[in-house]
């Protein structure tokens, strides 16, 4: 592989990294409440922390930002960047754009992982972030649509039913690269070896977000998991 593009792939995953480090709920934070988010309530600063202590409009934003810019946009960037300069495809497919390569399609897919790592360990915080639910699920809209609306709309039916977003979040995770075998083997068509980096990359984000919600689990069995819209109480004192 030529140098120039391993220089490509080196700054898309620099750049991923550092886009997803963006602390959206600290940030917001800091302007509206003049607080550090993440010494209140589950103390991170997704969306559900941002809810119970910001507000619907702050949480709206984060979750904008979070779901679309950080995850959906940079995944999208990644797969123009990769398609159209390194594999440069003949012709043109949107729906397959930079997966037609095998290590291209490993570097998009590394490339949205990177972000969500960003998100759950921003720099800029001391790699004290959130816990990558909506970055992922900006990331992977991107990467398998149809994936990733099935698994949305059983995301919604486990929140409203139950009220407990870390639950819908550990319960869709786990199922996501069977989706992903389904929608790249019968809908894209691919091989399976050609699936391969986008099964192992919706499995690295499955891990990485019930790693992050190991204490949610824990409270979950445990019976006191905060529901979504609870309010929060100061977990560290000043």
């Amino acid at each position: 592989m030529a140098v120039n593009n391993w220089l490509i792939y080196s700054f898309l995953l620099l750049g991923s990294y550092l886009i997803g480090s963006f602390p959206t709920g600290y940030v917001l934070g800091k302007i509206i409440k003049n607080i550090d988010i993440r010494d209140y309530g589950s103390g991170n600063t997704g969306f559900s922390n941002v809810y119970r202590l910001l507000g619907k409009k702050a949480a709206i934003i984060t979750l904008i930002v979070d779901v679309v810019v950080k995850g959906g946009v940079l995944a999208w960037c990644a797969r123009i960047i990769v398609g159209l300069v390194v594999i440069k495809p003949d012709p043109i497919r949107l729906y397959t754009l930079g997966y037609t390569d095998p290590i291209g399609q490993t570097f998009v897919v590394l490339a949205g992982l990177a972000s969500v790592l960003g998100h759950n360990y921003p720099i800029w915080l001391k790699f004290k972030g959130g816990k990558g639910m909506a970055t992922t699920a900006g990331v992977f809209i991107n990467y398998v649509p149809v994936s990733a609306a099935c698994l949305a709309v059983v995301w919604f039916i486990v929140v409203l039913t139950t009220r407990y977003t870390s639950l819908a979040n550990v319960i869709t995770t786990p199922v996501l690269p069977l989706f992903i075998f389904l929608e790249t083997f019968f809908i894209m068509k691919f091989t399976f070896v050609n699936s391969l980096p986008l099964i192992l990359g919706g499995l690295l984000a499955g891990l990485f977000i019930l790693w992050r919600h190991r204490e949610n689990i824990k409270r979950l069995h445990n019976g006191t998991e905060r529901k979504f819209g609870d309010k929060s109480e100061r977990l560290v004192e000043e």
